[in-house]
C-alpha cells in the first residue's frame, strides 16, 4: 500500500499489490495466480517476483506460517516461473 509507488521510483519496476486476509495476512493462492501477467501482452509488465512480508507490519506483526511460504514458493517456481522474496527485517526484532 505505502511502498507501491516508491518501488517504481527507486527500482524502475512496476508493482501490483494483492489484497490479503485481514486476520492472517496471507494472500489467496488463486489471487496470486489471477494477478500473474505473462509476457504475451506489451501493455503489461511481465510478473517475475512475489514479495511476502514476514512479519506483517500493518497487521500487528502477524507471522506467515512456513507451510504458507512453502506453498507460495511452489506456486511461484513450479507453475508461474517466478521468484519469491521474503521481506523479513522485523522478524529479527521480534526474536530479540
Amino acid at each position: 500500500q505505502y511502498e507501491g509507488g516508491n518501488v517504481s521510483n527507486m527500482g524502475g519496476v512496476h508493482s501490483r499489490q494483492i489484497e490479503e486476509d485481514e486476520m492472517t495476512a496471507m494472500m489467496c493462492l488463486d489471487s496470486i495466480r489471477d494477478a500473474y501477467r505473462s509476457d504475451n501482452d506489451d501493455h503489461y509488465a511481465k510478473s517475475k517476483l512475489i514479495c511476502l512480508e514476514n512479519t506483517h507490519n500493518l497487521m500487528g506483526g502477524v507471522v506467515l506460517p512456513q507451510n504458507y511460504i512453502d506453498s507460495v514458493g511452489k506456486l511461484a517456481h513450479d507453475e508461474l516461473n517466478m521468484k519469491v522474496h521474503v521481506d523479513g527485517a522485523r522478524i529479527f526484532h521480534a526474536a530479540a
